[in-house]
């Protein structure tokens, strides 16, 4: 755009940012089509009701003979000012059923954050375009299933839980809810909210009945609202056993990203329990919300499964600059300046939708936080930015973003079934085994992207690495990763064609590997050893393995040079990762990730990509604490080993060499 088009630009988004906004009158309330209505004799005569609300019959009727009419045709023919307060007041108990923003603005009362008084819920911009995907959810007859990715200071939660509130009030009776936090200081926090909107319930809206909520078999933490019968019952994910989830209808989980996994139970299975319990349909909600805590996490697995469309979740994102509050004045006639002065990165803003006011004042803020990752976090622009997690990344946000643009779900999922003990190695055949229908394992799988081909036979066209992680469920995974090398061979790059993550005995993983590798065409082995041969006692018989390995299958990887060998050193078998080769392994997949070296596949890597970062003392890397990198590690070595080994060779007989060794190693590559 030129410089005055994105002046005259800016000027829209002021005014319209700036429009009134009057519920009561319906001025500016966008969350549902609405139309102007006229009808003479009310307090308040000519509103912008929503539609659903205009072709009610009487409301046509209404329009068009004005009140007193309307009464005279209902044998009211000497109406008193009483009659039309009356008729005025079922008009607003209606309206209400139709106009969320109109009976917040005059049912609920809240608190007015941080001065100490209580003031009508006026919906702020933010909140309007939030409640416009609720409502567009609630009209089209679909249970409100959302997912909803806050930034902070706008109110998200709060709009949540009064939007329940709402469907127990005006829509339904005997429909209860669970309200769940990270810790009960949370759900304290919504209990108050609730308390102070059904205390301060105006009696017209019920007909002259005083509601009240009333502890519900003694407990506290659920109670029940006297005028629908209905309950919400208040818990936290570190103490779940106070929620009630029986006969639920409606759940609301908050900050659900800073949700820990427990000895006995993980976020994602506290979350199951919670939703199970709702037979969804109409007026139905199901709303999971958290400011992004970053990647791989339950929150944002599920906020991603929503933007592909994986899951009944509707996504939400509001951007920082949709907050008033962030904006800062730009003096009249320094706009041409301003403009001039703005970055790649400002004008990217503008183009998503930011004002110059709010771009003024986020230039300003980066002053304050150098670390971008960090306002990334606090101030998201994308829900992208939202899920940084980390300002040490070693991998680049844009190269991950586009390997990530790659990934599919797997097209099988189960697992390798044959041998896993060296006794019948060479007698058993492996095969593939999928998962039951309506299982949903997501540990010891093997997800499948391409099975192996038979027809066309190459020498070393597969690949397979394996890193080694722990046993105990809250050790390192390992993982087993096969690569495809058949396109290198026309100038291509080799592709991720399946991966094994999970927790397993070494010895069964190890012989597990030897299976998928003898699967993928006796594809070259490389078992990291690093780990197991210096970690105690769980690697202290793991190169005892290894060398047992060695001697049944054929094409497994050694780090002993063949000059070593001649003079009678013994063979090491695996990748070695130390201060040398791990550097040379990342950086190598670094410039893999820059260059588009090679083709991923499984999104959980790349979440990991995202979570791998340079430890304080500037020389150590790893994941970010609390979270994984057997993927990355496993990934790392597989694509160094497919571009520092010999292309795959064509196999032109039939003719096997059987289990003759052939040394693979360092200097053979």
């Amino acid at each position: 755009m030129e410089k005055s088009e994105i002046i005259e630009e800016n000027n829209k988004r002021l005014k319209n940012n700036s429009a009134v906004y009057n519920p009561i009158t319906g001025k500016g309330s966008t969350s549902v089509e609405r139309e102007w209505v006229e009808i003479e004799g009310f307090p308040l005569t000519r509103m912008n009701l929503p539609v659903m609300m205009t072709k009610q019959e009487y409301i046509a009727e209404l329009s068009e003979k004005g009140v007193h009419n309307f009464l005279a045709s209902r044998g009211n023919r000497n109406a008193t000012h009483r009659d039309i307060i009356t008729l005025w007041l079922e008009f607003c108990r209606e309206r209400i059923k139709y106009d969320f923003e109109y009976w917040a603005k005059t049912m609920a009362i809240i608190s007015d954050k941080g001065k100490g008084r209580d003031i009508p819920f006026t919906l702020n911009r933010p909140q309007r375009i939030y409640l416009k995907e609720m409502e567009r959810l609630r009209q089209s007859g679909l249970p409100i299933d959302i997912i909803l990715c806050k930034a902070r200071q706008w109110g998200g939660s709060t709009l949540t839980q009064i939007y329940m509130l709402w469907i127990q009030l005006v829509h339904k009776k005997n429909w209860n809810s669970v309200i769940c936090g990270d810790v009960e200081k949370q759900s304290s926090i919504v209990s108050g909210i609730l308390s102070k909107v059904i205390n301060n319930y105006p009696q017209w809206a019920t007909g002259g009945v005083k509601i009240s909520t009333t502890p519900y078999q003694g407990t506290q933490k659920t109670r029940v609202i006297t005028w629908s019968n209905s309950r919400y019952s208040l818990g936290s994910s570190q103490k779940p056993d106070s929620l009630r989830s029986e006969d639920i209808s409606m759940a609301h989980l908050t900050e659900v990203g800073l949700w820990k996994a427990t000895a006995g139970r993980k976020p994602e299975d506290l979350v199951q329990s919670i939703f199970g319990s709702i037979a969804s349909g109409p007026y139905t909600v199901k709303v999971m919300e958290s400011t992004a805590k970053g990647v791989g996490n339950f929150f944002h697995r599920t906020w991603m499964d929503a933007v592909a469309g994986r899951n009944n979740f509707t996504p939400v994102f509001i951007p920082w600059y949709s907050i008033d509050l962030y904006s800062k004045p730009i003096p009249e006639g320094h706009y041409g300046d301003f403009v001039d002065s703005m970055n790649d990165y400002e004008q990217q803003l503008f183009a998503l939708g930011a004002t110059l006011e709010a771009i003024a004042w986020y230039r300003d803020k980066r002053r304050e936080m150098p670390e971008e990752w960090r306002l990334f976090s606090e101030f998201p622009s994308t829900a992208n930015e939202a899920f940084q997690s980390t300002g040490r990344r070693v991998f680049k946000l844009s190269y991950v973003k586009n390997i990530r643009e790659q990934c599919v779900p797997p097209a099988w999922r189960g697992d390798i079934v044959s041998c896993d003990t060296k006794e019948n190695a060479d007698k058993c055949s492996s095969r593939f085994e999928p998962l039951l229908p309506g299982e949903k394992a997501v540990e010891n799988v093997f997800n499948v992207w391409l099975m192996p081909e038979k027809e066309q036979r190459y020498r070393d066209r597969y690949v397979v690495t394996v890193d080694v992680g722990g046993v105990s469920a809250k050790a390192d995974y390992s993982c087993i990763l096969v690569a495809d090398r058949l396109p290198m061979l026309e100038g291509g790059v080799p592709e991720i064609a399946a991966c094994w993550h999970g927790h397993i005995e070494h010895d069964k993983l190890a012989w597990k590997a030897v299976e998928i590798a003898k699967t993928y065409d006796n594809a070259l082995l490389v078992i990291e050893s690093n780990t197991l041969e210096t970690e105690g006692t769980e690697g202290n018989n793991f190169e005892y393995i290894l060398n047992e390995i060695a001697g049944k299958y054929s094409n497994l990887y050694c780090r002993t040079s063949l000059n070593e060998i001649k003079q009678g050193r013994p063979r090491r078998w695996g990748f070695h990762t130390n201060p040398s080769t791990k550097p040379m392994v990342i950086n190598f997949l670094i410039k893999a990730l820059r260059d588009g070296l090679y083709m991923e596949r499984c999104i959980e890597t790349t979440y990991e990509l995202d979570l791998y970062e340079i430890k304080e003392n500037g020389k150590e890397m790893g994941a970010v604490e609390g979270n994984h990198d057997d993927r990355v590690m496993a990934t790392a070595i597989l694509v160094w080993i497919c571009y520092n080994h010999p292309l795959p060779v064509k196999i032109t007989t039939e003719k096997r060499s059987g289990n003759k060794r052939k040394i693979v190693s360092e200097a053979s590559m």
